[in-house]
């Protein structure tokens, strides 16, 4: 290529032009694939803060079950016969066999209100239920506390 006085031509104008729109597409390309990585990094941030407070909840819900299950020992033995058993986590507090630390979520400034149902089928089984601020365990009947 020999550059006159006249300029470029019309062919290297063109070369210069295709490389700089190349390196240009290279260029967003490459954006983009950074912003959406970025986006999944937040994403996946969000998705453990969910569940470390899910664990929390179910932390929540293990504590009442062997509350109750100690409860159950201590005050009820073998009474428990056809039906179910209401246990609220209030009478736990009440006994002393649960803390309300053990109700408090890390994520919330409130303790949860709960309960737990004892049935007996062969063996006594236990189910917990809570409702915090941010939570409720599926099932939760709000009309076995009075609500």
């Amino acid at each position: 290529m020999k550059l006159n006085n006249h300029g470029w031509g019309l062919r290297e104008m063109l070369l210069y032009c295709g490389l700089l729109l190349l390196f240009l597409a290279i260029s967003v390309f490459f954006i983009i694939q950074a912003s959406r990585s970025l986006e999944d990094i937040s994403n996946d941030k969000d998705d453990v803060k969910d569940i470390e407070s899910q664990m929390s909840y179910l932390k929540i819900e293990e504590n009442i079950r062997d509350a109750t299950y100690l409860y159950i020992n201590t005050y009820y033995k073998d009474k428990i016969n056809i039906g179910t058993l209401k246990v609220s986590t209030d009478n736990l507090v009440k006994y002393n066999v649960l803390d309300l630390n053990d109700l408090k979520p890390d994520s919330e400034s409130k303790n949860c209100k709960g309960y737990s149902l004892v049935r007996n089928d062969d063996a006594i089984i236990v189910s917990s239920y809570i409702k915090c601020s941010n939570y409720e365990t599926n099932g939760y009947q709000a009309w076995r506390l009075g609500e």
